[in-house]
């Protein structure tokens, strides 16, 4: 997922943040539905810049819809220039308990405050076979679900899931939300997946799941694996215009 806030920060210091800028939607409002002070996630990602974790659990305080709605209407109503509001946050934000009602909450005061406007969640897809995840999403205006590999071998290396997860699986789910955005992020070192066998499966998948988009990143700095390294930006070019040949639009951008 690409983090809505600075390259230089790490956990989400609020339920509510910024205005951030986003290189996909413009100038965003980010909303973490997860526990503040600690990363809470399905994957254990290789490069993400909020670091190491320990297994999320139960325990954790989810904010409040109460709390959700309170902060939002705050920052809304100092009418900054929003785009969109963007769900990100400390990890993956399909986790919260009661996903339905945050999620029809922010479309009411999205619809209230900026009409037109997005309401995007990004996610790592993890959730998605889960029917009340699935019917809480039918609130925002884009799903964006990560896919960073091809085989089940790179996913497992690369994006490191906290349970045994079928890349099959994730993507049928992701195949079955209409709409769908995909975003990847592309590496080479310890974990490489620009190699043409894993491109090859990853355009499979792109295939299969037909989005309205890709988004592909690189690593623009050092990420806490040092054993990654950058991508070119001619190879991402090169893998964007593979996508484009499938009918699908690509979009690149350098870093998270």
């Amino acid at each position: 997922m690409e983090p809505q806030h600075s390259a230089h920060s790490q956990l989400a210091p609020h339920t509510v943040y910024g205005p951030v800028p986003s290189r996909r939607y413009g100038v965003t409002l980010g909303i973490n539905l997860l526990p503040l002070g600690d990363k809470f996630c399905t994957f254990r990602c290789t490069y993400c810049q909020l670091g190491a974790e320990k297994h999320h659990s139960a325990a954790h305080e989810f904010p409040s819809v109460a709390t959700l709605e309170r902060e939002v209407t705050v920052a809304l109503e100092a009418r900054p220039a929003i785009d969109a509001l963007v769900v990100s946050g400390n990890g993956e934000p399909t986790l919260h308990p009661q996903l339905d009602v945050a999620l029809a909450t922010l479309a009411r005061l999205r619809d209230r405050y900026l009409p037109g406007r997005g309401l995007v969640v990004l996610t790592a897809g993890t959730e998605l076979h889960r029917p009340e995840v699935r019917a809480a999403l039918r609130h925002v205006s884009e799903v964006a679900v990560k896919l960073d590999a091809g085989t089940q071998a790179v996913f497992a290396k690369l994006d490191m899931p906290w349970e045994a997860l079928s890349l099959d699986a994730l993507t049928a789910a992701a195949a079955s939300l209409p709409g769908v955005a995909v975003q990847t992020i592309l590496v080479r070192g310890r974990v490489d997946n620009t190699t043409d066998a894993e491109v090859a499966a990853w355009l499979a998948r792109i295939r299969d799941i037909q989005p309205k988009r890709v988004d592909l990143y690189t690593l623009d700095r050092k990420p806490i694996d040092r054993a990654l390294a950058m991508v070119p930006q001619d190879v991402a070019r090169g893998i964007a215009a593979q996508v484009e040949a499938l009918g699908i639009p690509c979009r690149v951008f350098a870093g998270l």
